[in-house]
């Protein structure tokens, strides 16, 4: 199985969650929910892997996520 990386933060001061992928260049997202970003997170994988020529096999999405505490 193919596995793409997800780096996913919260940036609180903004109020929003996001997300970018060096696994798949163009995956670029920030949503209000994690619930939504991962959804978004969905569609936009299906879509850049077709376009960077992938069109059959099983992908996995890893989200790998970092929230940064306060000192």
């Amino acid at each position: 199985m193919d596995t793409r990386h997800v780096h996913v933060q919260h940036d609180a001061e903004a109020g929003v969650w996001w997300a970018e992928s060096d696994d798949l260049p163009g995956l670029v997202s920030e949503v209000p929910t994690l619930d939504g970003l991962v959804d978004r997170l969905a569609t936009m994988a299906g879509d850049l892997l077709r376009a960077h020529g992938v069109t059959s096999g099983t992908v996995a999405l890893m989200f790998v996520a970092a929230q940064r505490l306060a000192p």
